[in-house]
C-alpha cells in the first residue's frame, strides 16, 4: 500500500567454529551442577533423581576473552532400555567430535566398575581428557576413595555445588587451548532462540531430527522423554538459529513425576525467552484442553507463533486440507497472526519451511517502520472501515507510535483514550499484520489519551 514503510535492516553475522567441551560420567556425578558453575547460569535442570539429563545440549562461555561451547551429557547407564541406548550412544559420539572431556567423578564414593570402563573406552576415543572429582566439599578433610589410585591420573577436585576448584578446571581448559586466538567474528545481533512447544508425545524432538538430519535429540515413543530445555544451535541458508526442545507441557495437576514436573515448569518459563515459539499440534488426533491450554500459555508471552501441525502423514489422503486449517484457525482464533503448517517429521514435508518462516520473522523484526509511514497507512486503513471504540465514537487517533518492536506495541492517542470494541480491534490488527507483513508476529495495542499526554 504504501512505499518507504520501512527504514534500515540490521542483518547479523556468522561465527567462527570455536572449541567444543564435553562434559561426560555416570548418573548423579553432579554433570548439571557443574555445567551450570562453569557456564554461570542456572541452565540445566538440577534434581536429586539419577539420569536427570537424558539430551546432549550446548552453551557458550568466555574465559580470558576467548569463546567455548560445552555441553553437558546424560549419564550413561548399564541397562538396556531404549532410552539408555539411545543416551550412551549419543555420548561416545560427542566424545568424538569434542576437542576436550571433562570426565567427572563422584568424590563421596568409590569407583564403580563400569564407570571406569567408561572413562577408559572414551581416553581410548579421545585423549584428551581431564578427570574431575566432584563434590569435594571441604578439600581439607578430603581422602580420595582408594579405586580411584587405578586410573593413573593426576584429578583435579572440586566442589560444583560451593565453587570450589573450579578455577584449577578453567586453567587447565586454557592451557589445553594456549594457541587458540578467540573470536574472529562476532554475531552484531544474537542468533533467533525458536522453542518448539507442546503437549508430550506430539513430535517436537522428531521434528527437530528431521530438521538436523541427525540425532541430537533422544526420540521415543515414552511420553516425558525430553526432561530439559535442549539448545542446538544450527545455520540454515548462512543464518545462525537456535533450536530448543521443550519437555512437553501439560497442566500441572496432570503430572505425576516429580522431575517431569520439574520440566515443565522449565519449558513453561522457557517460551518467555524464546524469540520465536513453534507450536507443535498431533493431527492424528483431536485438539484438547492441553492444546488450548498451551496455546493460551504462549499467547500470554506475547511472542511470534508459527503452528505446526505434525504426523500429517497419518492422515487419510481425502482430508480436506481447507477445511482442516479452518477448524484449527477457530480453535485457535486468538493465535489469528500465526501461519499454519502442515508437516511430517517422519517424511521430512514442510519441515525446512518451519526455519524459513522463523527466519523471515526475525528478519522483520530487524526492521524499523518509519512513524509518519505508520500514521498515513492505518489512518488508510481507517478510511476502508469505520471503528468504533468501546463507548460507540468512531475510532480516530490523533498519532500513533510504535513503542516496541518485541513484543510489536503501538500506542493510539486519542482524544478520550477509550478502547475498540474488541471485534474492531481484532480486525485492525489484521489489516496492520497484512499490510505490514508481520505473518506470525502478533500486534498489541495501548490507547492512551491524547490530553493526558500533552500535559505531562
Amino acid at each position: 500500500m504504501l512505499l518507504h514503510l520501512f527504514a534500515q535492516v540490521y542483518p547479523g553475522e556468522s561465527m567462527k567454529k570455536t572449541p567444543l567441551i564435553t562434559i561426560i560420567g555416570v548418573p548423579n556425578t553432579g554433570k548439571s551442577t557443574f555445567f551450570n558453575r562453569i557456564i554461570g547460569a542456572r541452565k540445566a535442570l538440577v534434581h536429586a533423581d539419577p539420569g536427570m539429563t537424558r539430551d546432549i545440549f550446548k552453551k557458550a562461555f568466555d574465559l580470558s576473552g576467548k569463546k567455548f561451547y560445552i555441553q553437558d551429557s546424560g549419564g550413561f547407564f548399564q541397562d538396556k532400555d531404549i532410552i539408555s541406548e539411545e543416551i550412551n550412544k549419543r555420548i561416545f559420539r560427542e566424545a568424538r567430535r569434542s576437542d576436550l572431556i571433562i570426565f567427572l567423578f563422584d568424590g563421596k564414593r568409590e569407583l564403580l566398575g563400569y564407570e571406569k570402563d567408561l572413562y577408559l573406552e572414551v581416553t581410548r576415543i579421545n585423549p584428551d581428557i581431564i578427570p574431575v572429582i566432584n563434590k569435594v566439599d571441604n578439600p581439607n578433610k578430603f581422602i580420595l576413595p582408594p579405586s580411584y589410585y587405578s586410573l593413573k591420573r593426576d584429578l583435579i577436585y572440586v566442589s560444583a555445588e560451593h565453587d570450589i576448584g573450579i578455577d584449577e578446571v578453567f586453567e587447565q581448559i586454557e592451557k589445553k587451548f594456549e594457541q587458540y586466538a578467540g573470536r574472529e567474528e562476532e554475531e552484531v545481533q544474537p542468533p533467533a532462540r525458536i522453542s518448539i512447544v507442546g503437549k508430550p508425545n506430539v513430535g517436537k524432538s522428531s521434528i527437530i531430527n528431521s530438521i538436523l538430519k541427525d540425532d541430537f535429540v533422544i526420540v521415543s515413543p515414552i511420553p516425558g522423554t525430553t526432561r530439559d530445555s535442549v539448545d542446538l544451535e544450527i545455520k540454515w541458508q548462512k543464518k545462525t538459529v537456535v533450536l530448543v526442545d521443550n519437555a512437553g507441557i501439560r497442566k500441572l495437576q496432570k503430572v505425576k513425576e516429580g522431575t517431569e514436573g520439574a520440566a515443565v515448569l522449565r519449558a513453561e518459563k522457557d517460551v518467555k525467552f524464546a524469540d520465536i515459539i513453534i507450536l507443535v499440534l498431533d493431527l492424528s488426533k483431536k485438539i484438547d484442553q492441553n492444546d488450548l491450554f498451551i496455546a493460551h500459555q504462549v499467547f500470554k508471552a506475547a511472542k511470534p507463533v508459527i503452528i505446526a501441525g505434525n504426523k500429517w502423514d497419518l492422515l487419510t489422503g481425502e482430508i480436506d486440507s481447507p477445511a482442516l486449517m479452518e477448524k484449527i484457525n477457530r480453535k485457535f482464533n486468538f493465535l489469528h497472526f500465526a501461519p499454519i503448517l502442515f508437516v511430517s517429521a517422519k517424511t521430512g514435508k514442510n519441515i525446512f519451511r518451519i526455519i524459513d518462516l522463523a527466519i523471515d520473522i526475525q528478519e522483520k523484526l530487524t526492521i524499523k517502520v518509519r512513524t509518519p509511514a505508520l500514521n498515513q497507512l492505518i489512518r488508510q486503513i481507517l478510511q476502508e472501515k469505520v471503528l468504533h471504540t468501546q463507548d460507540e465514537r468512531i475510532f480516530n487517533p490523533k498519532y500513533i507510535v510504535i513503542e516496541s518492536y518485541k513484543p510489536f506495541f503501538i500506542n493510539f492517542f486519542t482524544h478520550s483514550g477509550n478502547k475498540l470494541k474488541s471485534a474492531h480491534e481484532k480486525y485492525l490488527k489484521k489489516r496492520i499484520g497484512e499490510e505490514l507483513k508481520l505473518q506470525g508476529i502478533p500486534v498489541f495495542f495501548k490507547i492512551s489519551s491524547s490530553t493526558k499526554h500533552k500535559t505531562q
